[in-house]
């Protein structure tokens, strides 16, 4: 009897054991996870010095004392508006296709900002504009991505865009007829149009909307 005591508890406390393991490992991939993404926002974050601080190799007083700067962008520079899962964000967001070449830049950091803080609601709503600012303007947009030479924007456009960025008339289920579209959008308002570029198109298409695995 006393036997089988000792390799019932040699039993329960082995799966305690387990499970405690296993929790264990979760909770600290879950604290590295939340440590990486608050490094990050912090490397990342807004700062509000507009002589000091510079967007696109202008300072940000050039768009901020613009008058004709969106005022929820402003607001947004400034930490006084938080991006959040409302017709309001979705607005600011799709400035970054405004044809004023000189806030696109301010816009176009707005967005990306908050392709860095996004969760899933919020992610819903910057995968469209980043497609339509690609759509629009390819050149610029490659401009933009190849200023990051670690890689990590485009990914993170990619992602953004993969998670959110359909028409009303895209079939999700059909992602190499997404991807034709946005090609042939992408190259119809490609100023230099050339073999690299038209590549490069290709394989931006195929990273935003791959194929479903079989």
């Amino acid at each position: 009897m006393y036997k089988l005591f000792s390799i019932v508890f040699l039993i329960l406390v082995s799966c305690n054991s387990n499970n405690f393991k296993e929790k264990n490992d979760l909770i600290n991939k879950q604290t590295d996870f939340d440590k990486k993404v608050i490094n990050r926002r912090k490397n990342k974050q807004i700062s509000i010095n507009i002589d000091k601080d510079s967007i696109w190799n202008k300072p940000v007083r050039f768009y901020v004392d613009n008058p004709n700067c969106n005022k929820t962008a402003t607001a947004f520079y400034f930490g006084k508006f938080k991006p959040e899962d409302n017709e309001k964000t979705a607005n600011l967001l799709e400035l970054v296709v405004s044809d004023d070449t000189n806030l696109r830049p301010f816009y176009r950091w707005i967005l990306n900002k908050t392709i860095l803080i996004q969760d899933g609601a919020l992610g819903e709503y910057t995968g469209l504009p980043a497609r339509k600012y690609a759509e629009k303007f390819p050149n610029e947009f490659f401009e933009y991505i190849d200023f990051d030479t670690s890689g990590e924007k485009y990914i993170d456009w990619c992602n953004s865009i993969l998670y959110s960025g359909f028409h009303t008339d895209d079939d999700y289920k059909k992602p190499n007829v997404i991807r034709q579209n946005l090609i042939k959008t992408m190259k119809s308002n490609c100023k230099k149009s050339n073999d690299s570029i038209n590549k490069r198109i290709e394989k931006f298409a195929l990273d935003c909307f791959p194929d479903f695995e079989k």
